[in-house]
């Protein structure tokens, strides 16, 4: 199985840290984010696994190099500019066959192997996978009609489906893909959808974490310290999906900080 990463962007929110080393080798525990990934998509039984490489990307071809070191074959496509998270998909060579697309900054324990199934068998062109979160709103929440004060839920939760950054595509979705421009994911599915494609979704349930912010790159420091084995092999992963822990999301004013704490399992 196939699987694409991307691992070109500059990172800029993670200076000084990723001044002069990309984000996909900027370490969690003992390991380069990069390596985590791709020893779990490893573990789920991808064998090929293509790297798109953009800012400091002879970096990341010393560090895994033909990837016959961690098992798999790695193989590299550059762009000499910045493409976005859908464009990139044009420069992959020989491909054929559906393949996990995936952000280069995640850590996560969704089954890729499980995601990749669930595709093959929709017919679809493309699957979004998705994380279940439940976001509170830390504050009263009101709903007021004319001056008057209708209803009162105090911090409400609200289940959200966050996008992943996790997705498998079939190569006929180059056809929904500008050539000659930059495009991002969600413009994908926009166009798969006007055109009355289907595009299936993928929930689950389990840790995501994305390493794009100091913040979030330390909670997910702490949570792979924690439990290592969750990120590295597959069957570890899947126990801890079908714990079916969800997890609460406080959003501070910033719109960075989060607060997130281990709910009950969901029913």
């Amino acid at each position: 199985m196939h699987a694409i990463v991307l691992v070109g962007g500059k990172a800029t929110r993670l200076w000084p840290r990723t001044r002069s080393q990309p984000k996909a080798l900027v370490k969690i525990g003992q390991y380069p984010i990069l390596e985590i990934i791709i020893r779990r998509l490893r573990d789920c039984g991808f064998d090929r696994i293509t790297l798109c490489i953009a800012h400091l990307g002879e970096m990341i071809r010393r560090e895994f190099g033909d990837g016959r070191h961690l098992g798999v074959t790695v193989d590299y496509c550059t762009e000499e500019r910045p493409l976005g998270t859908a464009a990139p998909l044009h420069l992959v060579p020989e491909w054929t066959t559906p393949a996990v697309v995936m952000n280069g900054d995640i850590l996560t324990t969704v089954d890729f192997a499980d995601l990749y199934r669930r595709h093959t068998t929709s017919g679809n062109l493309l699957t979004v996978a998705y994380h279940q979160s439940v976001l509170c709103a830390g504050v009263g929440v009101l709903q007021v009609r004319d001056g008057l004060v209708q209803q009162i839920w105090e911090k409400p939760h609200v289940e959200w489906n966050i996008s992943a950054g996790v997705y498998v595509a079939d190569p006929r979705v180059l056809d929904y893909i500008p050539r000659s421009d930059a495009a991002d994911m969600p413009g994908l599915i926009n166009a798969l959808l006007a055109d009355g494609r289907q595009v299936t979704g993928y929930g689950f349930r389990g840790q995501w974490y994305d390493i794009g912010t100091p913040f979030r790159y330390q909670k997910a420091m702490k949570e792979f310290l924690a439990h290592p084995d969750r990120y590295l092999t597959a069957d570890a992963s899947r126990r801890a999906n079908g714990a079916g822990h969800r997890v609460e999301v406080a959003l501070e004013p910033d719109g960075d900080r989060l607060s997130v704490a281990e709910l009950s399992p969901w029913s």
